[in-house]
């Protein structure tokens, strides 16, 4: 057989192969979309038989999470995608590192605080752009870019930290730009995200689940709302912090009268302040 000939079979079979795999995975999906859509009208109708109501279209999609602990030494990769290679340390704590070279000096706080001056940096042709390559060297996870610009026509690119595709609840990041030159960064940012350990057995609780705890456990909340209006799936920093940055997945269940976090691993319900 030539080799024209066995390279359109090998082409062939890959082509079966992937539509075989199709034919598997678009009717899982479709039932699963179907599954969700009737889990969300039970639910609806169980909150209707006590008065209440969801105010939902339809129920998040969640990945299976659990709860992470994040590497410290995500700090380093930080400071040098910040201020170069010859970043170096200028001071550690137990709670805050300081970061420094001729492009500037970077605070880090082991609860995510994250503070950097910058007084050498190049003029950009796009802050948004710059400020994408910059994140991404910093192993920043985000899903999208806002661009501020204030009255003394400083640029604030700002963003939100995400952790395994779902935001971290309480970051966010501000890059600002003068005269097309980095002048600070400010705001919070967990360091360590591109390398996660898990350190929980048990995964954490569905879209479903949560809102079946939040009406079970209504009357001892307290909650005097009528209806959910958002449902948000989230890690949240945990006070329980080993030898690295802990944690935990949450869901943010929004109503009419509060929100309230619902811990995905213990089912645990807080009111958000």
């Amino acid at each position: 057989m030539s080799a024209s000939r066995m390279k359109n079979l090998i082409l062939l079979i890959l082509t079966l192969c992937a539509l075989g795999l199709l034919c598997i995975v678009v009717p899982n999906r479709l039932a699963q979309t179907h599954e969700q859509r009737q889990m969300l009208q039970e639910l609806k109708t169980l909150y209707e038989s006590y008065g209440l109501s969801v105010l939902l279209d339809e129920l998040p999609r969640s990945p299976v999470l659990y709860s992470v602990e994040l590497s410290e030494d995500g700090a380093q990769t930080a400071a040098q995608a910040l201020l170069g290679a010859k970043a170096a340390p200028a001071g550690e704590s137990g709670f805050e590192s300081t970061y420094e070279s001729e492009l500037g000096t970077l605070h880090i706080t082991r609860t995510g605080g994250f503070s950097a001056v910058m007084t050498g940096g190049s003029r950009v042709r796009s802050s948004e752009k710059a400020a994408e390559k910059l994140l991404r060297a910093m192993d920043f996870q985000y899903q999208t870019l806002t661009r501020e610009q204030t009255e003394t026509g400083t640029v604030q690119i700002r963003t939100s930290q995400t952790l395994l595709g779902v935001p971290v609840l309480g970051s966010q990041l501000a890059l600002s730009y003068t005269d097309d030159c980095l002048t600070a960064v400010e705001g919070t940012f967990y360091t360590g995200g591109s390398s996660i350990t898990r350190v929980s057995e048990q995964e954490a609780i569905s879209a479903a689940d949560a809102l079946a705890q939040l009406l079970a456990r209504r009357d001892a909340l307290g909650w005097v709302g009528s209806a959910v209006t958002g449902l948000t799936q989230a890690y949240l920093p945990s006070d329980q912090a080993g030898t690295g940055i802990r944690f935990v997945p949450v869901w943010l269940v929004e109503t009419d009268a509060g929100s309230f976090f619902i811990n995905g691993i213990t089912r645990e319900i807080t009111a958000e302040t």
